[in-house]
């Protein structure tokens, strides 16, 4: 059976072309038989110390008729912080849409900086900055004189 971007290889240049115009240290890589963009973002809020997030943004075999999942490489974050409150489902992977509403139209470079937004959020959350992250977008982190 053809893999998606041997059915639709323009796809994958439009994918590859995203990423790399947008986002330095992402690699397009073969990981457990899957084609996935690894690598690291780093946006923390000021004055939080916290380790880069190293992702990788998995494809699935059906893509793009289903959404590529987001599976976090480091930092260890612990299976104690998963479920809606920290949108992270129960085996510690990113929730970043929910599949009724994926639109085969997005691209990885999206979804990376979805995840940006994520790790962002979740950094302030842990760190006590915002009571909840928000659905979509990046908190406002207000600080208080």
């Amino acid at each position: 059976m053809a893999e998606w971007f041997e059915v639709s290889p323009e796809r994958l240049v439009v994918e590859f072309r995203r990423v790399q115009e947008s986002r330095t240290g992402f690699s397009l890589v073969r990981h457990n038989g899957f084609l996935c963009w690894t690598g690291a973002l780093d946006a923390i809020p000021a004055g939080v110390q916290a380790e880069p997030l190293v992702i990788r943004v998995k494809y699935p075999e059906y893509f793009p008729a289903g959404s590529p999942w987001v599976e976090i490489v480091s930092p260890e974050l612990g299976l104690e912080l998963v479920g809606h409150e920290w949108h992270r489902m129960t085996d510690g992977d990113v929730c970043y849409i929910r599949d009724s509403l994926w639109n085969p139209a997005t691209a990885a470079e999206e979804i990376i900086a979805k995840e940006e937004d994520w790790y962002f959020n979740f950094v302030a959350k842990r760190a006590g900055l915002i009571e909840k992250m928000p659905d979509v977008g990046r908190a406002e982190i207000v600080v208080s004189k």
